[in-house]
């Protein structure tokens, strides 16, 4: 009979979600170097944590009862808040959680968001999105305030008004792909308003009113970033550079649609990881402008 193996140490756990993170090719990447070594650590047992969440939802490779696996992901999570779990993601994030100020709801309404994929929720008002983009991104940027040690008001502010603006841009840039998947994450009451019918999305038609009603979602993403930096105190703009590093590359994707005539009927646009490298340190040096 073969000998259970050995459980996985703490820094085995946390080079699994390094790996995890950097399989992503997530834009959030280039700007996790910008983390001092353990809160980076702690950066990569959420983004696993994240990731593995969203492809429960999205990853066409996972068969079976996805509604009974995002379950046992929920249990996973308080496993990993009372030091449990057995899983690399569950220990590491377990550990990162007995480090950092890290509230557990937010990452359940992050599991929330998920759920509402799952579930096919239907996105009938702007306010509905905005719900929705809190969930599975202004979440994150609590958690990663967190991880730098912010806990105060203006601060929070400024991370959920820039969560928002991020996922908007994503909304944005994927209206393609997700129409072909069976998404509409744009406003059921845009569309109407607009003259816009679904079907012209499923078909990837650009027209004079699609056209119009992607600039309207990137002027509410450039408010939303907008608001986000007017939210952030002078003080704590040194030590959240890595933040706006991460706004900064969404930032500029936005610009890099609007400035394409809004190519998002197609493939997802994606900014090269070059050109992530480059914003991400051009923000922590102090030589462009972010959200």
């Amino acid at each position: 009979m073969a000998e259970p193996a050995a459980p996985l140490s703490i820094e085995q756990a946390y080079a699994h979600c390094a790996g995890v993170t950097r399989a992503s090719g997530s834009s959030f990447l280039a700007a996790f170097w910008l983390f001092p070594q353990e809160q980076r650590r702690a950066l990569h047992a959420v983004y696993a944590f994240c990731r593995m969440a969203d492809d429960i939802a999205d990853d066409p490779a996972i068969r079976g009862d996805r509604g009974a696996i995002l379950s046992r992901w929920r249990a996973e999570l308080v496993d990993a808040y009372l030091g449990k779990s057995e899983s690399p993601v569950g220990i590491a994030l377990g550990d990162a959680v007995s480090r950092f100020p890290i509230p557990q709801r937010f990452f359940d309404e992050l599991l929330d968001g998920v759920e509402f994929d799952l579930t096919g929720g239907r996105i009938e008002r702007f306010e509905d999105l905005e719900r929705y983009c809190y969930r599975v991104a202004s979440t994150v940027g609590l958690i990663i305030v967190g991880i730098r040690g912010f806990e105060d008001e203006a601060v929070r502010r400024y991370a959920t008004d820039l969560g928002i603006a991020v996922q908007l841009t994503n909304v944005l840039r994927d209206v393609g792909e997700d129409a072909a998947s069976g998404r509409i994450y744009l406003a059921r009451e845009d569309l109407d308003r607009l003259g816009v019918d679904p079907e012209l999305l499923l078909e990837r038609r650009m027209t004079e009113e699609v056209r119009l009603l992607l600039a309207l979602y990137a002027e509410r993403a450039r408010i939303r970033y907008e608001r986000a930096h007017r939210a952030l105190p002078d003080a704590a703009r040194r030590s959240l550079r890595p933040a706006h590093a991460m706004g900064a590359i969404y930032r500029d994707l936005l610009d890099t649609l609007q400035s394409r005539g809004f190519p998002c009927l197609g493939e997802s646009l994606r900014l090269s990881r070059r050109r992530r490298l480059a914003i991400a340190a051009g923000t922590w040096l102090g030589v462009r402008g972010v959200a």
